[in-house]
């Protein structure tokens, strides 16, 4: 990855801090800097995201902008449950890190591969996601196969307008 630009997008829950983030990555020597300044046209919606870079790399931190990693992430990287089933769902590979908290463990993670299929790998330790997304991304076939995973697994985009649709018919046909 060193040849090209990297851009990560990172969805973070809107009742934590970003501050200890902040901490973190000024630490391991990321730069804070202006969104105005990133060459990447995102149209964030997010007024308080944070970005941060080092060397070929962007970092955007975003609390009010799910939806926008969702569409322009290539891949996700993810210790919860819903949000990766929502990645995979649009046909994008995901390499999940079980915790050692309550919700995303080990158990939960392997249960997500049953569900998932060939669209979620699971990394045992940190340290192997960045050979594991390398591998993915050097195997055009592989991700074929989960573009195509993530939509029969999951199906066609637009569920909740279908849903909403069906409910409505619903209701009229009882009033």
């Amino acid at each position: 990855f060193a040849s090209r630009s990297l851009l990560f997008l990172a969805a973070i829950a809107p009742g934590l801090s970003q501050d200890p983030l902040r901490e973190v990555l000024v630490a391991h020597s990321w730069s804070e800097v202006t969104l105005a300044s990133h060459p990447f046209n995102l149209q964030l919606k997010d007024k308080q995201a944070l970005a941060f870079t080092k060397q070929n790399a962007t970092l955007i931190l975003t609390q009010n902008d799910y939806n926008l990693c969702l569409l322009q992430g290539d891949l996700c990287i993810a210790m919860a449950g819903t949000a990766t089933e929502q990645f995979v769902g649009l046909g994008k590979p995901a390499i999940a890190m079980p915790g050692v908290g309550p919700q995303y463990t080990p158990a939960f993670a392997e249960a997500q591969t049953r569900l998932l299929g060939p669209s979620l790998v699971i990394a045992q330790q940190p340290e192997l996601v960045a050979s594991i997304a390398k591998q993915l991304f050097q195997n055009p076939d592989k991700l074929q196969l989960i573009a195509e995973n993530g939509q029969r697994r999951l199906g066609q985009p637009g569920a909740a307008a279908r849903i909403a649709k069906c409910l409505m018919e619903k209701m009229n046909d009882k009033l």
